[in-house]
């Protein structure tokens, strides 16, 4: 897969951001906000779609609402992902996949 995509901005134009930069996308409705270090965009999709086109290295699916960039993760618990300044839930059903994705020393 690719690391770059095209984001539509409101002026119609296109701008390309890679997925690396994402640090979270936030169901919005009918639309995901995607955040990244410096901007953030609305785009007309759904997780899932955006799931599908990103590299699955990159990124981890948290809870039905929100996907988090690997890279921008700096605590978690058994319950929580501490991502920016938010703590986001860990859902069960997608915690065995998140775990699965990092590596801890104990």
């Amino acid at each position: 897969m690719h690391e770059d995509i095209f984001i539509r901005k409101t002026n119609g134009v296109f701008t390309k951001v890679n997925s690396r930069d994402m640090v979270l996308l936030e169901a919005c409705g009918g639309c995901v906000r995607i955040v990244t270090s410096s901007v953030a965009y609305l785009v007309n999709s759904t997780l899932a779609q955006l799931e599908e086109i990103l590299p699955a290295a990159h990124s981890c699916r948290v809870n039905r609402s929100y996907v988090v960039g690997m890279d921008y993760v700096m605590e978690f618990s058994m319950e929580t992902v501490f991502i920016l300044d938010k703590e986001l839930a860990l859902g069960k059903t997608y915690a065995p996949h998140f775990f699965e994705r990092i590596k801890v020393i104990l």
